[in-house]
């Protein structure tokens, strides 16, 4: 291929220079015009013939050279395109997926404030119920208190109305009284185990 290339170069370098030879020489020595259209003809055939061959030697190396080339950039193209396509299809896979997760995620913040206050109401409503019961505890636990101690208050007066009682009746009774009482009490008693026999 490069030998192609360069025998291309050659044959135009040297018709560039024969041809620059000639007109070198007319100028010094005057020759006939037909004389020069002679030689420029006979330099346009060897080109032509030079260029003919050259055809002919490079025509097959050449049209594989573009027909590899051309195949080679088709094939370099589609790869690019199944690549370009295939990135294109991650990006579309990709925003849908975000498309999906945005949505999911709202989704998701939304059933968890649902759940936060859920939660938060049950809460409140454990905290009353035990409030509640606390202060049914605490009324049970007063009345309780309440009725303990209304139990020993009618006690201690029941104590010192029978300490009362009792000293005021030392102090009105006499010994003879006692005397009298107790005769009294043993004769209803003697009574009472006679009937009862």
């Amino acid at each position: 291929m490069k030998a192609l290339h360069l025998m291309a170069v050659l044959a135009v370098a040297a018709v560039l220079l024969i041809g620059g030879a000639d007109t070198a020489l007319a100028a010094k020595h005057a020759i006939p015009t037909w004389k020069v259209w002679w030689n420029w003809s006979w330099k346009i055939i060897n080109f032509l013939v030079l260029a003919f061959l050259i055809y002919k030697v490079a025509k097959k190396p050449l049209k594989e050279f573009l027909t590899g080339a051309r195949a080679k950039v088709a094939d370099e193209l589609e790869v690019v395109n199944k690549a370009k396509a295939e990135a294109e299809a991650q990006l579309k896979l990709i925003h849908e997926k975000t498309a999906g997760l945005a949505q999911e995620l709202a989704d998701y913040q939304e059933t968890l404030g649902q759940f936060a206050e859920r939660e938060r109401q049950r809460m409140i409503d454990e905290a009353r119920e035990a409030s509640e019961m606390i202060m049914d505890r605490a009324k049970l636990q007063a009345e309780m208190a309440l009725q303990h101690a209304r139990q020993e208050l009618t006690h201690e007066i029941v104590e010192l109305a029978a300490e009362l009682a009792e000293s005021k009746l030392k102090e009105a009774v006499s010994p003879q009284d006692q005397d009298r009482f107790l005769d009294k009490f043993t004769a209803g008693a003697l009574t009472a185990r006679r009937e009862a026999l």
